[in-house]
């Protein structure tokens, strides 16, 4: 039964350390994304405007790459109380992005990245038969990685409220925990029936914390103030939960209860670091 255990414990630790077909730039890169409801049944091209100055600005898009030419110099002739389209007139630093959307059911969805993603930006869509229809406001970006909902029928451009990231974030990565260290919890000889209240309790309480420090970072800051948030936030998560086992677990010796929290937590904080620099 030991053997198994091992075997086990040795296949859960591979495949958290080198999951399979891994492949991703880490580099700390925002990007946005919109979602037009209510699209134009024809052709368009779509812009974020911005309201600082072009002078020395980096080339995105250029006449030539489009496929509508006279669309792409609407856009660029484009300038009200100091907003212009950021693709076609250039940002300071590079932003990637494209004119054109794709289709997602009755949506369309626009991804801009990079350094040049504004903090502050309205919406331009001009069409084929020459229509030009803009965001009545502009928006702040809340997020690192940002979804911005721009309704072409009523001209409103909007975000999803913080909190509701926050709920989202918390119920994956507290599931995804429990499961981890719930496998450890069993490779350790615990009862899961015996152990499962202070287990989920503990659990539960320490993703709360973790949620809210480091995933406010990763949230504003990106994925590498994430990481250099969540080194030392660990550290304090491995004492706590220690503790809490120790005193909670009914099972085994003070030393492996502590054992099996210093093991879960080293695989959970692995895990949690693979899936923000790979996902």
């Amino acid at each position: 039964m030991r053997k198994y255990r091992l075997v086990l414990f040795i296949v859960v630790c591979y495949t958290f350390v080198f999951p399979i077909n891994a492949n991703a730039d880490v580099g700390p890169k925002p990007s946005l994304k919109i979602i037009v409801k209510n699209p134009p049944k024809c052709e368009y091209y779509l812009d974020l405007l911005v309201d600082y100055d072009s002078e020395d600005s980096y080339e995105n898009v250029k006449r030539d790459d489009v496929e509508h030419p006279e669309m792409y110099d609407r856009l660029k002739n484009y300038k009200e109380n100091g907003w212009r389209p950021a693709l076609v007139t250039g940002t300071r630093v590079p932003l990637f992005g494209s004119l054109v959307g794709t289709r997602n059911k009755n949506h369309m969805v626009h991804d801009f990245s990079y350094v040049g993603v504004p903090d502050r930006f309205k919406i331009i869509l001009v069409t084929v038969d020459n229509n030009i229809i803009v965001s009545e406001n502009a928006v702040e970006r809340k997020a690192f990685h940002s979804t911005a909902y721009f309704d072409c029928s009523t001209r409103k451009l909007s975000q999803n409220p913080i909190a509701l990231a926050y709920i989202i974030q918390f119920i994956v990565t507290c599931i995804a925990t429990l499961i981890i260290e719930g496998l450890v919890l069993i490779l350790f000889g615990f009862d899961i029936k015996q152990n499962w209240k202070p287990f989920l309790l503990i659990n539960v309480y320490t993703q709360i914390m973790l949620t809210a420090i480091v995933f406010k970072a990763m949230y504003t800051s990106g994925v590498i103030m994430a990481l250099i948030t969540y080194v030392p936030f660990e550290l304090v998560i491995i004492a706590v939960e220690a503790t809490l086992f120790v005193k909670h677990l009914t099972q085994h010796s003070k030393q492996r209860r502590i054992a099996f929290a210093i093991t879960a937590n080293i695989i959970s904080f692995v895990s949690g670091v693979m899936a923000m620099l790979y996902y």
